[in-house]
């Protein structure tokens, strides 16, 4: 079978990073292939070569037998590359249609009836339903993702890349997208590079896998002949156990964190939240449930946002994030490129963020020194990669970016981390990093919630698990209540919890 996409001895080096070292496989026509890898890996790097924003300083990419011999964009484009990245590429004011047919070419517009006519039906056999003239801010976090995966197979792509496509959705939905894009690339016998670090998916949906270690190959198998753990095991290097919390919240803890009659404008309905000295309260529920924006409530991210919030039985007014901050409560928030860094900045300016005047030396001059003093002791702890506080926070990968929004925090010695999809776009050994550090965090007596799709993560995590459904709270588990199928059943409105 002659090779739809072959990539080889690709190398890549930024200033004192080799991102990517004579890498090299290939891809069949109607085959879905893992790029497997921690985070700094070099998936992305790959991804960018791939998608012509960067140029190789070694190797070669072929497309359907031609070697290609200019990197751009424009040229990926041409060569029938597309490169789906984790954050959906859309824009919100635009409507489904309209983002569908975006930046195509005067001949790729003679299509643009029946492409988005397939995009629609795509979404739809996803599980998404929508409309071409439905307005994309309409659209959840998950049906944006959804767009972005229909509209990648639209205009005969040849190669297509899906970055993370499921990371906004609950099991069920992306078992339902992932069903779809198998059938796709065998009907229109497309390749596809798959890069997830859930690894149920990359065994579900995969019939091979490539392994990438500091820039170089590490691995290749078809799915077929090899596990999760031997995957795992060649991505970190070592074998990863499950994770299990080391420091359980203390029977006898007081409450410490309360938040009443919290509403949001999406979701009325009045919630209350109490949460003890070194708990970690999961929150569970399927998308659209409400659990980002009870958060987002909580620390009034958004306009018309009210509630209650008391700290060790003070009350404080809240109004802004600014109140939220000044009375020691800390939001790690789902989307942490556009919410929580600034790419463009040194990593030890970003930490700085929250500061007020902690890092000021005469009047509103600030000491760089202390701010990277700071960072640099805030993130030893961490396995910041690469540990250089000075590097800006886009040259770090997905998982190493997160340890930098949380860093923004710790430092403040903040009483109450709330965290949304904490894990979203990490590898499996960043993600275990993050959940000791979350449960280190319990362990010094601070309160946790935790809102995630990902319900193994909030069983291993959570001391209780709150679910979530229409705006309101329907059930309450504990213990060996905390399970997949009590979860998923309340969820769903099958069975309720205790409230």
């Amino acid at each position: 079978m002659n090779a739809l996409l072959q990539i080889e001895g690709i190398a890549k080096s930024f200033p004192g990073v080799r991102a990517l070292d004579g890498v090299t496989f290939d891809v069949n026509a109607g085959e879905i292939c893992t790029i497997a890898g921690e985070n700094g890996a070099g998936k992305s790097t790959l991804l960018a070569i791939l998608g012509g924003s960067l140029t190789p300083d070694r190797g070669s990419i072929t497309i359907d037998g031609v070697r290609r011999e200019e990197y751009s964009p424009r040229r990926a484009l041409a060569d029938g590359i597309v490169i789906a990245q984790q954050e959906p590429a859309v824009v919100p004011q635009l409507t489904v249609a309209q983002n569908v047919t975006i930046g195509k070419s005067r001949a790729q517009r003679k299509q643009v009836p029946g492409a988005v006519d397939g995009v629609i039906a795509d979404m739809n056999r996803m599980g998404f339903e929508t409309t071409p003239s439905t307005p994309v801010s309409k659209l959840s976090p998950a049906e944006r993702q959804a767009l972005t995966i229909a509209r990648a197979f639209a205009f005969g792509a040849k190669v297509i890349a899906l970055d993370e496509p499921t990371t906004s959705m609950l099991e069920h939905n992306a078992a339902q997208v992932l069903e779809r894009v198998r059938e796709i690339v065998q009907e229109r016998g497309v390749a596809v590079l798959f890069v997830s670090h859930k690894m149920p998916e990359v065994m579900r949906v995969s019939d091979s896998v490539v392994v990438l270690r500091d820039g170089k190959n590490a691995y290749r198998a078809e799915i077929a002949q090899t596990s999760e753990q031997e995957i795992v095991q060649k991505m970190v290097g070592r074998e990863l156990l499950g994770f299990t919390r080391e420091h359980p919240m203390k029977p006898d803890a007081a409450v410490r964190f309360e938040a009443t009659d919290v509403r949001h404008p999406k979701h009325p309905a009045p919630l209350r939240l109490a949460v003890r000295a070194g708990e970690v309260v999961g929150i569970a529920g399927l998308v659209g449930s409400g659990r980002t924006e009870l958060l987002r409530a909580i620390v009034r991210a958004d306009h018309g946002s009210t509630g209650h919030i008391a700290i060790d039985g003070k009350p404080f007014r809240v109004v802004d994030p600014h109140t939220s901050r000044s009375a020691g409560i800390a939001f790690i928030p789902e989307e942490r490129k556009r919410q929580g860094l600034v790419l463009q900045i040194p990593a030890y300016a970003n930490i700085a963020m929250t500061a007020d005047h902690q890092f000021n030396t005469v009047g509103p001059v600030v000491s760089k020194k202390r701010e990277i003093d700071t960072a640099t002791i805030q993130t030893q702890g961490m396995s910041l990669r690469p540990a250089n506080v000075r590097l800006n926070a886009r040259q770090f990968s997905g998982g190493n970016q997160q340890k930098l929004v949380i860093a923004k925090w710790t430092w403040r010695g903040a009483s109450v981390y709330l965290f949304d999809e904490p894990t979203k776009g990490v590898d499996v050994g960043g993600r275990v990093e993050i959940y000791r550090l979350i449960d280190r965090l319990a362990s010094e007596g601070h309160s946790i919630v935790v809102v995630s799709s990902d319900l193994p993560e909030v069983i291993s995590l959570s001391d209780r698990v709150l679910v979530m459904r229409a705006g309101r709270f329907v059930g309450s588990f504990e213990g060996d209540d905390i399970n997949e199928q009590t979860l998923v059943a309340s969820a769903m409105g099958v069975a309720e919890g205790q409230k």
